[in-house]
């Protein structure tokens, strides 16, 4: 064994995989520092054409010593032909940029992207087999960049100790590079590796094997603990009144226990920097909606939790008074157990038409997770939730689920979870409502469901297909979940095939879907087709028509007939200085929330536009309406619309400030923020700012009336003990 790894380490030492002297980060890629290192070249367009030869040269270069991982990029082209401003880290995947991908473990289940656009602002997300990359999941890397006359080159320092990887004595990774280009006048990719349509996770497929040698890898210890003061005031009834000053302090840190096992704790944390959510119109909604999880404490492993049953919501942890994570995550193994208390704790029972939901205060909440990677990038795995109310009652949940690649180009996933449920006696819930027997008032029940989920999909280079069947039982809940909507059984198939060419219309992809339902007594509930077109053009042009059909719709009890709807969505970016995309919808809809629900006539757009007036200073503006009209008589259900002002000025990467000015006539407000906001890395932010909403006294007013005024400042300080 000792030969064996001795061999590895001769090896890795050999000038191909030499490791690193000293590298100046400057952006420039100097052929003495670089002389030694492997080289990549991205010699494929993955995107729009799919596995060409790039007409672009790029060449990425790594080497490595025992701390850190040196990676160097030279984009060649037009410098005048570069898109890329100054933004906040995270932002710029639209523009020009260069980045690493890879494999650690290399078992195709486990991504890792790091990168920069052209002017420096830093990019990193996580990839998983079966999930959405995942953006939210930073590190601390260093980096520069440096336009030149025939291109841009990139510089990237990055430490082992950010990473997970295997604990062997000899690291070897798969690697790889893209880049995104607008050099032909429309967003090109470029890879070092061929796009495998059937692949679930993108950045596994960087396929170049490196020895790394042994990195030294120093075991994280970080804390960043915060004060954040503010001063409220509201208007109960007539006066305005100011409420005494404020302050909350907290800490929250993370401490490596090995290569690939971390605990994270969190007492008293504060998520007032965490970017609101783009508002939504609820007029006609009776279920409850889901939101990105956007709190890096719960961010960090969360592609673990990730299921199609959404076993697990992290935002149903909504304030919480300390929470305490572990982490491991190995070649074959990956585990999570996460333990809080949450001040605020929702409560939300789905039901066949519409979503119950209250406040049930306190709780304890625990979340278990373990998965088990087997061979040619299957898994198999458990999730165990429970909530613990203070004031009585409680709700676990069993999830069992697998996911199993066979024939190169297909993917089976499949889902079984219980829920168990024990209701306390104090009422969260306003409804005299009933389900399978039983109240959704808080009387003492108890009771179990289930929810199953089959789903199967292949994909080739120029066509995908699936089904799917999902059951949820009427006594199904997940209290650390997302269940808005249960009783039923769902049936789902779908088609899509594509087309290329190196014409004007460049890719042009044909859907099908097909969705039908019933409920637990048998009755058919919801037919629904789908007839979609998308296109992509050489002109920076993208657009999307559907057609939909519902030829059936039952809702409380009545039979609806045919619903028809048209959808028209499109962006267009021909250059970094401006940006705009519409989409509108037009066509039959049921008015849910009224009384005697209806058949009405529907239309809802909307349309967003960028103004960018240089690298550091643009203008967004939103702009959403929707209307629902009675057939039967000129009435409208509801009517309304939202206007978004967003003012942001970028004085480097860490530094900016931002101001919104918010119109919503669904909640009669008008909301105004501005925020500075100085964030060097991650972890330590400063940031001051006021939010203040204001209302309109009566129809017949002109002036507004301030409700709600904020004014805060916090600042939060990044500390490594074993810096």
């Amino acid at each position: 064994m000792k030969l064996r790894a001795l061999f590895f380490v001769l090896l890795s030492l050999s000038t191909k995989h030499a490791m690193a002297e000293s590298i100046e980060l400057d952006g420039t890629l100097s052929p003495e520092e670089w002389a030694s290192a492997v080289i990549f070249d991205l010699e494929y367009e993955v995107m729009p054409s799919r596995n060409t030869p790039a007409n672009l040269k790029t060449t990425a270069y790594v080497k490595y010593d025992e701390k850190y991982l040196y990676v160097g990029v030279k984009a060649f082209g037009d410098p005048e032909k570069i898109r890329a401003t100054l933004k906040n880290r995270d932002q710029t995947w639209n523009e020009d940029y260069v980045a690493l991908m890879a494999d650690p473990f290399g078992d195709d289940r486990y991504g890792i992207l790091i990168g920069v656009n052209a002017l420096g602002v830093q990019l990193d997300e996580k990839h998983t087999s079966g999930s959405e990359p995942d953006d939210s999941w930073d590190i601390l890397f260093r980096s520069s960049t440096a336009i030149q006359d025939d291109g841009y080159s990139a510089e990237l320092i990055i430490p082992f100790s950010e990473l997970q990887f295997p604990e062997t004595e000899i690291q070897k990774w798969q690697l790889g590079f893209i880049r995104k280009s607008y050099q032909a006048g429309l967003q090109t990719v470029f890879a070092s590796f061929k796009n495998l349509p059937a692949e679930t996770c993108y950045a596994c497929q960087a396929d170049q094997e490196v020895l790394l040698g042994s990195p030294d890898k120093i075991y994280r210890n970080y804390v960043y603990p915060y004060i954040f003061l503010n001063q409220n005031g509201d208007r109960p009834i007539k006066d305005f009144k100011l409420q005494n000053p404020d302050y909350e302090i907290g800490v929250t840190g993370l401490y490596d226990l090995s290569k690939t096992s971390t605990i994270e704790y969190t007492v008293n944390p504060d998520f007032s920097q965490v970017e609101s959510d783009v508002p939504m119109i609820m007029a006609n909604q009776t279920f409850a909606i889901s939101y990105p999880e956007k709190r890096t404490f719960f961010i960090k492993g969360a592609e673990l939790l990730k299921s199609d049953m959404q076993s697990v919501y992290t935002r149903s942890i909504t304030n919480p008074l300390g929470a305490v994570k572990y982490i491991k995550q190995g070649k074959k193994n990956s585990t999570y157990i996460l333990q809080a208390t949450d001040t605020d704790s929702p409560y939300l029972a789905a039901g066949e038409y519409q979503s119950y939901k209250g406040n049930a205060g306190k709780s304890k909440v625990t979340i278990g997770r373990f998965k088990r990677n087997l061979g040619n990038k299957s898994h198999f795995g458990l999730i165990a939730t429970n909530r613990d109310y203070q004031s009585g009652g409680s709700g676990s949940l069993v999830e069992f689920d697998g996911l199993i690649n066979f024939l190169d180009d297909y993917v089976l996933d499949l889902n079984y979870a219980r829920s168990n449920t024990q209701e306390g006696n104090v009422n969260y819930l306003d409804t005299e409502d009933t389900f399978a027997g039983r109240t959704y008032a808080m009387d003492g029940e108890s009771f179990s469901g289930t929810a199953k989920n089959f789903r199967l999909r292949r994909a080739v280079d120029k066509s995908y297909a699936g089904i799917r069947f999902k059951d949820v039982s009427p006594t199904y809940r997940a209290h650390v979940g997302f269940v808005g909507r249960n009783d039923y059984k769902s049936r789902n198939y779908w088609y899509g095939r594509t087309f290329r060419s190196q014409g004007t219309v460049r890719k042009i992809t044909f859907h099908w879907n097909n969705r039908n339902r019933l409920n637990y007594k048998g009755q058919k509930t919801f037919e629904f087709y789908e007839y979609k077109i998308d296109l992509e053009t050489d002109f920076n042009f993208t657009g999307t028509f559907e057609w939909k059909v519902k030829p059936s719709e039952k809702f409380k009890g009545i039979q609806y007939g045919e619903q028809t709807e048209v959808e028209v969505r499109f962006q267009y970016h021909p250059s970094e200085s401006f940006f705009t995309s519409f989409e509108v919808e037009k066509g039959d809809a049921i008015a849910y929330r009224i009384d005697t629900p209806e058949i009405g006539d529907s239309i809802e757009y909307n349309l967003y536009t960028v103004f960018r007036f240089s690298d550091n200073f643009k203008i967004a503006l939103g702009h959403r309406y929707s209307e629902l009209k009675s057939k039967l008589v000129n009435e409208e259900f509801y009517a309304g619309e939202i206007n978004r002002l967003e003012i942001d000025y970028q004085i480097d990467s860490s530094l900016s400030s931002r101001t919104i000015i918010e119109k919503n006539d669904f909640s009669d407000d008008y909301y105004l923020e501005a925020l500075i906001q100085w964030k060097p890395n991650p972890y330590t932010i400063f940031y001051a700012g006021g939010t203040q909403y204001y209302e309109e006294p009566n129809p017949f007013s002109d002036n507004l009336r301030l409700e709600t005024s904020q004014v805060y400042l916090k600042f939060q300080y990044f500390y490594q003990p074993n810096s």
